[in-house]
């Protein structure tokens, strides 16, 4: 038996899929004695659309604005997921959290790579919201899929 604590990447933004890739994680953390690192990734280009910023002629404002969203985003990221780490902690599985701002492929991949995680736990799509109930691979988790240089588990 491989006594090596591994590390279980899972980004999660509450949404169904990710929930699922959640449970499924503590599944395997539970057999594997693993750490599950809940990742929650504030996607920077969701701020304001790049349209603003061309009719404020202020820059410190927009500037304000986006400090305000970060911090808004950041403080409820922060209860969601600690709530999720609790939960785990509490089913005895060992976890903690990371919160971080960027575009969620990239941070995914390096959160990944500085955790040196064993595996990517991942839904197979973001929020789609029933665009006509379509199943496929959304572009973040096919990205992954494709770089990672650990496994990669989609959940349906």
């Amino acid at each position: 038996m491989n006594n090596n604590k591994s590390n279980i990447l899972v980004p999660f933004d509450a949404t169904e899929l990710s929930v699922k890739a959640l449970e499924k994680a503590k599944e395997l953390a539970t057999n594997q004695s693993s750490t599950i690192i809940v990742l929650y990734v504030i996607d920077d280009t969701s701020f304001y659309p790049k349209e603003i910023a061309k009719f404020i002629s202020n820059m410190d404002d927009l500037d304000k604005a986006r400090h305000y969203f970060e911090k808004t985003i950041r403080d409820g990221a922060q209860i969601m997921v600690g709530k999720e780490v609790d939960r785990l902690i509490r089913d005895g599985v060992a976890a903690k959290s990371k919160i971080r701002v960027g575009h969620p492929a990239d941070e995914i991949l390096t959160v990944s790579k500085e955790e040196n995680t064993s595996m990517i736990i991942m839904g197979s799509s973001g929020s789609l919201k029933k665009r006509h109930d379509r199943k496929g691979i959304g572009s973040i988790s096919r990205w992954i899929s494709e770089v990672a240089t650990c496994p990669v588990v989609l959940v349906r």
